[in-house]
């Protein structure tokens, strides 16, 4: 091993390279210059490699720059052992160098193949200016709305401090006259009162006129179509099983049909025919039933074509409410369907207004259905279960009196909420979701028919409606 390295490092038998030149001073100065210029590049080649990937560590390819730093120094140490073997004939040890530079190198080169598609991918210098360009003209559009905002902003400071001013002069006039302004306040608050109770039966009444209108005309509109379907089902559910049983007794009296006649009951499908068309007419029947169910539905939920007092059924009356609203009791977004629990007692017949006493039904189960929804809303995310549930109760308290309640474990209500739910224009349902009168023209309509209608809610614990009416009017109201 100790020979093996001397022989490596060592001078061995050979000449110095300066021999070949045959010590020509210019000639081996010109390869001194050279060879030492050549690596004094290739030295602060790397360095600047090693500052750049320094100063860009977003640089994808820091590797590369490292592979290309060792062949370089690799190449530049050649040109060193050039300027040494001269002198000192180590050429083993320069040959060692050189091979181990070309084993670098060829690395290299095989290693920048795959490369090369992914450096084509980076962004030219065209692309980064037109990106820069863009960012600058944000950047300026963004200055103009900003001076613009500021511009509007010391208006508006200007505008405020005017304001003020005003605002300050009148409050000194207002403190003059305070005994006359607390009295003006208090006969305004009355009037705006009666204009709130006022404004509600107007909407009120308006609401149920068009109801009624549109009862009319679907009633109008739909009722013969309907009745026509109808009939025409049932008599074509006779016909056709008259032709089923004739094509069966074709099938059995003739089992060899012509050619003809056999390629076209194949290419009908003949039996599926026999077996679903009885199916299609039962379907057809179904719909027509349920058509005139909607449509008496609407009816008993309206009743706006009765003026007078009527004796009805207040189940039937919430029957159709609930029929009314049997779309919105379906689960949405893969939500089970919201639970309807009916607990009816043996109640009479109650004399009343059927329509307003729907009316009042449709707002409280709308208002449980939406406090449900809610919760459903903020347990969408949730591991726990949640079934919406609507529970009706009706019974008779004594002979003269029955009680309505409708319970929902939706949301629930403030105290600061449950006090004002009745008030005019009250809502606490996002903007455009509601007028706040529903809940107003319910307690009026209640209180019309000499009854009470009570409201009993916390939050997180649902809500419950209690509607406690007479079973005989006491009194001959008019309808409004």
């Amino acid at each position: 091993m100790l020979e093996l390295l001397q022989s490596f490092f060592g001078d061995g038998l050979f000449i110095p390279h300066g021999h070949c030149y045959l010590w020509q001073p210019k000639l081996v100065w010109l390869h001194i210059i050279s060879d030492s210029l050549i690596a004094i590049a290739y030295y602060s080649i790397p360095i600047t490699l090693v500052y750049f990937a320094q100063k860009r560590e977003d640089f994808p390819f820091k590797w590369i720059l490292l592979l290309f730093g060792t062949f370089i120094v690799s190449c530049g140490t050649t040109h060193v052992m050039e300027v040494w073997t001269l002198w000192h004939p180590t050429y083993w040890l320069s040959g060692a160098i050189k091979f181990f530079t070309a084993s670098v190198s060829v690395y290299t080169a095989i290693i920048l193949v795959p490369i090369v598609p992914q450096a084509l991918a980076l962004p030219s210098p065209a692309q980064l200016e037109a990106a820069n360009s863009q960012l600058k003209m944000e950047i300026l559009e963004r200055k103009s709305v900003e001076e613009a905002l500021l511009k509007a902003k010391q208006e508006l400071e200007i505008r405020v401090e005017e304001r003020t001013s005003e605002l300050k002069a009148a409050m000194t006039q207002s403190q003059e006259n305070a005994a006359i302004a607390q009295e003006q306040a208090a006969q305004l608050q009355i009037a705006l009162q009666k204009l709130a109770n006022t404004q509600a039966q107007l909407v009120q009444t308006e609401k149920m006129s068009s109801l009624g209108q549109l009862v009319a005309g679907v009633a109008h509109e739909i009722n013969n179509p309907v009745n026509f379907i109808y009939g025409n089902t049932i008599i074509a559910n006779e016909y056709s099983e008259s032709l089923i049983n004739l094509i069966s007794l074709y099938q059995e009296n003739y089992s060899q049909p012509p050619t003809e006649i056999q390629d076209y009951t194949d290419e009908i499908d003949l039996d599926f025919i026999q077996k679903d068309l009885p199916r299609v007419l039962y379907s057809m029947t179904n719909g027509a039933n349920r058509i005139s169910e909607i449509v008496q539905s609407l009816r008993t939920f309206s009743r706006l074509d009765e003026a007078e007092i009527k004796q009805v059924n207040v189940h039937e009356g919430l029957d159709s409410t609930l029929l009314l609203l049997r779309s919105n009791l379906k689960g949405k977004a893969g939500n089970p369907d919201i639970q309807l629990i009916k607990q009816y007692g043996d109640l009479p017949k109650i004399e009343c207004y059927p329509g307003q006493l729907n009316q009042v039904f449709m707002y409280i189960l709308n208002n449980a259905i939406d406090a449900i929804n809610l919760v459903i809303k903020t347990k969408i995310n949730s591991l726990d279960a949640y079934q919406g549930k609507i529970t009706i109760i009706t019974e008779a308290l004594n002979s003269d009196e029955i009680m309505i309640r409708i319970i929902d474990n939706g949301c629930g209500m403030t105290e600061e909420v449950r006090k004002k739910v009745f008030d005019p224009f009250f809502t606490n349902k996002p903007v455009g979701s509601g007028t706040g009168l529903g809940m107003t023209a319910s307690y009026q309509i209640i209180q019309m028919h000499n009854g009470h209608l009570l409201c009993l809610s916390a939050p997180d614990e649902g809500t419950e409606f209690q509607i406690q009416i007479p079973i005989l009017m006491k009194l001959p109201i008019q309808n409004w």
